[in-house]
């Protein structure tokens, strides 16, 4: 019996090592809650202990191979290795205290595991790695020495000697080793950033007698890695010089000796070594890259960065940046395509640069640029071009589709522009190719901009006003004629079919009906307006040297309301163009299916994989009813047919430049990307965390397509469909419609300090309320408030749910996207937001944010009526999050989407420097108006674009640095140029006290005072949204702001 048992027991023993320990799987890092990991860990733990008690007895009596000498440890092994690795878990979501609780629990039985030194190495990584990122998200005030006291420096010096012992080279050490790099390049980094933020207290702990030599000498020897003969380093400077050099030499020598074991076909791990690889350049990109911006955009004082990049040192950093870059790419990373558009910024400021990008960029596969063609177009005028034209035809053969959108962009401008003959040629040859590849895109443009009449009415009526001047005696009556010719033949004849009538041609065997002429709206046209055209100008524009330009003005003015009366009903979209159906009529019936005459649906390129062109959607024909949105511009919802046999619908906008949406939503996307990776925004019991994003395909400067988005409303409807009939008749029939009662109070302030002014600009009639009480603001405020229901937009979420456990779902799907989107929005300074800004999903109640004419603070910045919000947190929104408000799951998700933005700041800092200075683009377009009221220097001009651009990166930094969101709206303020006149100076001055709050309630004026006695105070993540959330809730703040955001709502 007694042989048997213990048969018995070895065979249990056996199955356990092969099918239990072997195949347990721990939790996922990134989806999975620690709550997960602790019930997995510690049920485990507990089994194996019973486990090993139960055996405890006989256990040196067993005869299989599997000896007790052996069991003992796996045992071990495996507790300790689930408990690293919970402890890792605990790291990426933040848990410091637990990460540390589950290290020291580790901590004295890592010599009794399988293997020690592996175990170890990765012990000493997760401790650096816990107190390098609490450093990181601490205040900037924290010191030297608090830094040295946690012994990072040590371990990461015992962790590169455990590494360095290991004679095996496999996946597993290769990928220790990159972890030790990455974990070095974060804590050099760490130090510099305090450097650069506190040169002083490096001085100051210097000279500190009461902290021992020793301590000193530790300083040298473990922070910094110098030898007992380095002399010691007294300036700041010095040691960031060092500090940074030291940082990328270690990068380089092991980037260099990973290149080597890639080339030797004895280590099998190619695929590994090729991701570690494209890591390990990524961050030698990103240390480089980011240090450069900064002393690019001036954001670093007393000039502690000359020596890094002064004289021939910033050329060979800049060359390190672009080698790095395209290295990863060509490794297939997609953060190195992120950083791609970048490279175009460094080679035009270090055109030294420009033979090594070119050498490079053959190694890469063309489509992983299609993300940064917007860009790439937008230099070709610019030396770079010569080097990227191979690129460009290698994608105008291979996919011409891809970059034909953003060329023609480009193009619109360039073509005129480029005066160097090579560039120009290899412009046109370009778009001749691409017209004899996409012969159908020019059409498909065209019979867009059909779609909107009244804006190429609007822009041809600025572009007469401009001809025609003041003086009449100076006319250019030749240019004002074909001026007029053209249009004419423009607004009423569609330019692709000029005859109005569906061809012919293609009706071989039609019935008689489908052969009838179609009634177009360009028939329409010319019959309400030509007469006045001609009477206006004369028929052949004979009278053009004699009208006045007010009466031109006011003609023209009518004529637009017209045009503008005939579209609000057409609904057909052949009364636009016969192009939409004649075109595909006639391709279908002659089954032409060459590659040359299909026409793809827009926006189905993208950098992250290869295409698959027989699997792209191509367009096959429009359904022929349209919608036609009320709003200014009378945007149209079209149908394209796939030939799938699905419908996607897209709004087309005409009249505007949506090039500013686009490099949003790219944005956008890149912020999901860093929510995706982190395990706080990606937990398996809570909702997704991601911003809704859309397709945005600018295809002129005053013409684009964008993604509709299907079962949707704005939040202004919601809320004013859930009126009851007798409120409504309050509101609307008793004069106590809240927009009204809100107008006649910002009057009435003024009148009473005015009261023999007649009119006002509204800077001037707005700075009057900051000139009231808290008291009588919330007094006022609350007045209007009260005539309006605080639950309508909670209504709405009732009416749409079908049940109460339906109706939380929605809410909380709201309050985890609006959460998001708002924190988003906030690090691009994104204003403008007004109820009509935001869509909501009936379907899953997810809100979604629209038209970002108003980004990085330009709301604050150039405004009359400047905006004093960094969100939108009116009434409505908060009362439907009700009973727990903005505390619960708003302000936890808030947190934990800016958490992961402040970790990852560079890639997202890095992308919006190259949007902001972006060629071509127009961010800076209100910066130059607003200049122009100052002084019309143009120099002055120049100067103020380029310090706005710099001004609004560093802007953002601070966002993801934790400053206090008043710091910032009151530095911003001090930029508005409505607010520099002298009779303004003292609302300004009001305002930043405003904007500060007060002391007693506001938890942004609590930690200012941290601030004021400490300029690099950041405030921790938590306390930065409370201060987001406390600004934007503050009703002496909305009680002062626009009229037209309708804070009472």
């Amino acid at each position: 019996n007694n042989k048997n048992d213990t048969t018995t027991r070895d065979l249990f023993l056996e199955r356990v090592h092969n099918d239990l320990l072997s195949q347990w799987q721990l939790p996922d890092v990134v989806r999975s809650s620690i709550q997960t990991w602790d019930d997995i860990v510690t049920n485990r733990s507990l089994f194996l202990d019973i486990l090993d008690e139960l055996i405890g007895g006989p256990r040196m009596t067993f005869t299989s191979r599997l000896k007790a000498t052996e069991f003992d440890p796996l045992l071990i092994d495996y507790k300790v290795q689930s408990l690293l690795d919970m402890s890792y878990c605990a790291l990426r979501q933040r848990n410091f205290k637990l990460a540390l609780t589950k290290l020291n629990e580790t901590r004295h039985r890592l010599d009794l595991c399988q293997n020690p030194l592996m175990k170890s190495i990765y012990w000493n990584e997760i401790y650096c790695d816990v107190h390098l990122k609490r450093h990181q998200m601490q205040s900037s005030t924290t010191t030297l020495s608090s830094l040295l006291s946690t012994s990072v420096a040590k371990e990461l010096k015992k962790m590169e000697t455990k590494i360095n012992s290991l004679q095996i080279i496999d996946q597993q050490t290769a990928q220790l080793n990159s972890n030790y790099i990455q974990l070095n390049s974060q804590f050099s980094r760490t130090v510099i950033d305090f450097l650069l933020a506190q040169p002083k207290a490096y001085y100051e702990y210097e000279q500190d007698e009461k902290i021992p030599q020793a301590k000193h000498k530790q300083l040298e020897m473990y922070l910094y890695g110098l030898d007992n003969n380095t002399k010691q380093i007294q300036q700041a400077d010095q040691l960031v010089y060092e500090l940074f050099h030291k940082c990328t030499s270690i990068l380089k020598e092991n980037i260099e000796k990973q290149e080597n074991d890639l080339q030797n076909p004895s280590i099998n791990i190619c695929l590994a070594k090729e991701n570690i690889l494209s890591r390990d350049y990524n961050e030698l990109a990103s240390v480089c890259d980011d240090y450069l911006r900064r002393y690019e955009n001036n954001e670093v004082e007393n000039n502690l960065m000359d020596n890094l990049f002064q004289g021939n040192n910033g050329n060979n950093i800049a060359e390190l940046i672009v080698k790095s870059v395209l290295l990863s790419m060509k490794y297939g990373s997609n953060e190195g395509v992120k950083r791609f558009s970048r490279l175009l910024q460094i080679v035009d400021l270090y055109p030294n640069t420009m033979d090594l990008i070119a050498e490079k960029i053959q190694e890469i596969p063309c489509w992983m640029f299609f993300d940064c063609l917007y860009q790439i177009t937008a230099y070709l005028d610019k030396p770079i071009a010569l080097k990227l034209y191979p690129l460009i035809e290698q994608i105008v053969k291979l996919y011409p589709q891809s970059i034909v959108y953003p060329f023609k962009l480009s193009y619109e401008t360039l073509q005129y522009s480029i005066t160097d003959p090579i560039l120009k040629q290899n412009l046109e040859s370009i778009h001749q190719k691409l017209d004899h590849y996409t012969p159908l895109v020019n059409e498909f443009i065209e019979a867009l901009n059909q779609l909107n009449p009244q804006q190429q009415f609007d822009t041809w009526s600025k572009e007469l006003f401009h001809f025609l001047g003041n003086d009449p005696q100076i006319r250019d009556i030749e240019q004002l004629k074909s001026h007029l010719i053209k249009f004419k033949q423009t607004l009423f004849s569609d330019p692709i079919n000029p005859d109005e009538t569906t061809d012919d041609r293609m009706q071989d065997n039609e019935t008689d009906q489908s052969k009838t002429k179609i009634t177009s709206i360009r028939v329409l046209f010319k019959n309400a307006v030509e007469k006045e055209f001609d009477d206006l100008f004369g028929k052949n524009g004979e009278l053009f040297s004699s009208i006045s330009l007010g009466d031109t003005r006011l003609t023209l003015g009518n004529i637009s309301l017209k045009l503008k009366t005939i579209i609000q009903d057409k609904t057909n979209i052949n009364d636009y163009s016969t192009w939409f159906s004649s075109t595909f009529q006639q391709q279908n019936r002659t089954l032409d299916k060459t590659s040359l005459r299909e026409l793809e649906i827009p926006g189905q390129y993208t950098s992250k994989k290869k295409p698959l062109l027989e699997h792209h959607i191509k367009i096959v024909g429009f359904d022929e009813k349209l919608l036609v949105l009320h709003s200014l511009r009378l945007p149209k919802r079209i149908t394209i047919r796939g030939h799938d046999e699905n419908d996607y619908r897209f709004l087309v906008k005409g009249g505007e430049d949506i090039r500013q949406d686009q490099r949003i939503e790219a944005l956008f996307s890149i912020m999901n990307d860093l929510y995706d990776n982190d395990p706080n925004c990606n937990q398996s019991n809570s909702a997704h965390i991601a911003i809704r994003t859309y397709k945005v395909i600018p295809m002129s400067s005053k013409l684009g397509v964008i993604e509709w988005l299907d079962n949707t409303r704005p939040l202004k409807d919601l809320i004013e469909e859930s009126y009851t009939d007798g409120e409504l008749d309050i509101i609307m029939n008793q004069g106590q419609h809240p927009r009204k009662l809100y107008q006649d109070y910002v009057t009435n302030v003024y009148q009473k300090k005015h009261p023999t002014a007649k009119t006002a600009n509204n800077t001037l009639m707005y700075a009057e309320l900051f000139g009231l009480t808290k008291a009588q603001v919330q007094e006022e405020f609350n007045q209007i408030q009260s005539v309006i229901p605080a639950d309508l937009l909670r209504r709405a979420y009732y009416k749409i749910a079908n049940s109460h456990e339906g109706f939380y779902t929605l809410r909380r799907q709201f309050m985890t996207s609006y959460a998001v989107l708002c924190t988003s929005q906030y690090i691009l300074g994104i204003g403008d937001r007004h109820q009509s800004n935001f869509l909501i999903d009936t379907s899953s109640g997810q809100i979604i944010g629209i038209d970002f004419g108003s980004a990085f603070n330009a709301a604050t910045i150039h405004l009359p009526v400047p905006e004093l919000i960094p969100i939108r947190l009116t009434r409505q929104l908060t009362q439907l999050m009700s009973p727990i408000g903005t505390a619960g799951l708003f302000r936890a998700t808030m947190i934990h989407t800016m958490n992961a933005l402040r970790e990852n700041s560079d890639i997202l800092l890095s992308t919006m420097d190259v949007f902001i200075k972006e060629p071509l683009m127009e961010w800076m377009e209100h910066a130059l108006k607003t200049s122009k009221q100052i002084t019309q220097n143009e120099t002055n001009l120049i100067r103020s674009d380029d310090t706005y651009a710099k001004d609004r990166i560093k802007s953002a930094r601070l966002k993801l640095n934790g400053i206090n969101p008043a710091v910032i709206t009151a530095s911003d303020l001090k930029l508005n140029s409505f607010l520099r006149s002298s009779n303004l100076q003292k609302a300004c001055r009001r305002m930043e006290k405003i904007v500060f709050g007060d002391q007693t309630d506001s938890k942004r004026a609590q930690t200012f005072i941290k601030y004021v006695s400490d300029h690099y105070y950041k405030l921790s993540v938590d306390e930065q949204i409370d201060c987001i959330i406390d600004q934007a809730t503050d009703v002496d703040i909305l009680g002062r702001s626009w009229a037209g955001l309708e804070t009472f709502m």
